[in-house]
């Protein structure tokens, strides 16, 4: 019989992190973050990393793990997450994946062979969460986001990290929110510009992440959308049986 993992995934901005942490409290879970900016050190704001505090004391994984000028790639990250995985399991715990990089959760649910470059089945026995808020509503939600995260000091944290590595062609400073904050510190921008660069980019990566997840659905990956929380704890508890 396989061990069981559960799968939280949504666009940015859907509220995947709140309900990866309700499954995690009730039923004796871990989280494992499934996210290619939150890997990194410093970028806190940017990435919209979820603070200690806002862990609630349920462990998270694959946060905060390298500097921005090193490299990680899908191989490391996936490495690392089935390593994680097995000791989460051993620990008589559940694995709760979470993030919305749909690359490293397929590369989980898909078994990629990445030397090979295939797919094999998934080791795990598994059950997928969706979350897909009506569009007007994410949207809005993003919006207000961006403008939270240069309340909470994201221009100082850009400015901070831009100045120690001093090369805007790093991966971990291409992301949205760090690339359109650099172009209004370079003064290509000004600020208003700036903002509204990082909530456009951003609805347009939702909309990438979505794309991504309805092309898992057409691999046979079931996804249960938009469940009440009632609704996923009765689902888990006959899952996990």
């Amino acid at each position: 019989m396989k061990e069981k993992i559960v799968i939280v995934l949504g666009p940015t901005a859907s509220g995947k992190s709140n309900l990866a942490l309700e499954i995690a409290q009730n039923f004796n879970g871990e989280i494992i973050s499934s996210d290619s900016r939150q890997i990194y050190k410093e970028l806190n704001i940017g990435s919209n990393k979820i603070s200690k505090k806002e862990q609630k004391g349920i462990k998270h994984y694959l946060l905060s793990i390298i500097k921005p000028n090193e490299e990680y790639t899908l191989f490391n990250w996936q490495k690392d997450a089935f390593q994680i995985i097995n000791k989460i399991h051993k620990r008589n715990k559940l694995p709760i994946i979470t993030g919305g990089t749909g690359l490293y959760i397929s590369s989980i649910l898909q078994n990629y062979q990445l030397i090979e470059a295939k797919t094999s089945e998934c080791p795990y026995d598994f059950i997928i969460f969706g979350l897909n808020p009506q569009r007007k509503k994410l949207y809005k939600k993003i919006d207000q986001r961006v403008r939270e995260m240069i309340e909470l000091g994201l221009i100082s944290e850009v400015k901070k990290i831009y100045k120690k590595y001093k090369n805007r062609k790093l991966i971990s400073l291409s992301g949205i929110g760090y690339k359109e904050i650099i172009s209004y510190l370079e003064k290509e921008i000004n600020l208003e510009e700036a903002i509204e660069l990082i909530q456009k980019n951003t609805r347009h990566y939702a909309k990438r992440q979505m794309t991504w997840f309805r092309r898992m659905e057409k691999q046979n990956l079931k996804i249960l959308w938009n469940k009440k929380y009632l609704t996923i704890e009765k689902i888990l508890k006959k899952f996990l049986i």
